[in-house]
């Protein structure tokens, strides 16, 4: 029996499917048993900034991120001397409720948005502005930090296990027959 050529499974499957998406989720918590990872001595200086910051930066970049700002976040910026070479953003409360991908109960926030300047990938910024931030996040009101990472974005996955985050959950969500709202799956790994 001849084997359908790939394109044409990934092509039905998408049809019978929907679109899809597959996502590791990361946390962090201040749990007694789990202290905040040690962030790494660096030369990256990592501080909650505020929206105009953002609008200072001369990183186009950068600047493209500010509509994740404002009411219900926290910003954290990675400086390299002067310049912001990262940028994360995490979410918490009503302004979280647009995302609505992983429930958030009080005293828990979600990191929506991390980048880094292309220059910069592979430098250790990520992991720096992760690290530093959630430490200051689990210093403030917040019990407990997610993350989702795409399945197969490894530099991504590493630089959230090398700030100490942990991987709790896979979940799957597809859309069969293009419905209103998508299948969700969620697979858990441990409660941390």
């Amino acid at each position: 029996m001849p084997t359908l050529p790939k394109e044409l499974l990934k092509k039905t499957a998408k049809l019978l499917l929907g679109e899809y998406s597959i996502y590791q989720v990361y946390s962090q918590s201040d749990n007694a048993a789990v202290q905040p990872h040690p962030v790494a001595e660096t030369h990256y200086r990592v501080k909650e900034i505020d929206i105009t910051a953002i609008g200072l930066s001369l990183e186009p970049l950068i600047k493209e991120q500010a509509h994740y700002a404002g009411p219900g976040s926290h910003v954290y910026a990675c400086f390299d001397e002067s310049r912001i070479v990262g940028i994360c953003f995490y979410w918490f409360g009503v302004r979280y409720l647009e995302r609505d991908f992983w429930p958030l109960a009080d005293g828990e926030a979600k990191l929506v948005q991390i980048i880094s300047l292309p220059d910069m990938r592979g430098r250790g910024v990520a992991t720096a502005i992760i690290g530093s931030s959630s430490n200051d996040m689990l210093k403030k009101d917040y019990r407990r930090l997610y993350a989702r990472v795409w399945h197969s974005n490894t530099p991504s996955a590493r630089a959230f296990e090398r700030a100490g985050w942990k991987r709790i959950a896979l979940v799957i969500e597809i859309n069969p027959l293009r419905r209103n709202r998508p299948v969700r799956f969620r697979f858990n790994y441990s409660i941390i």
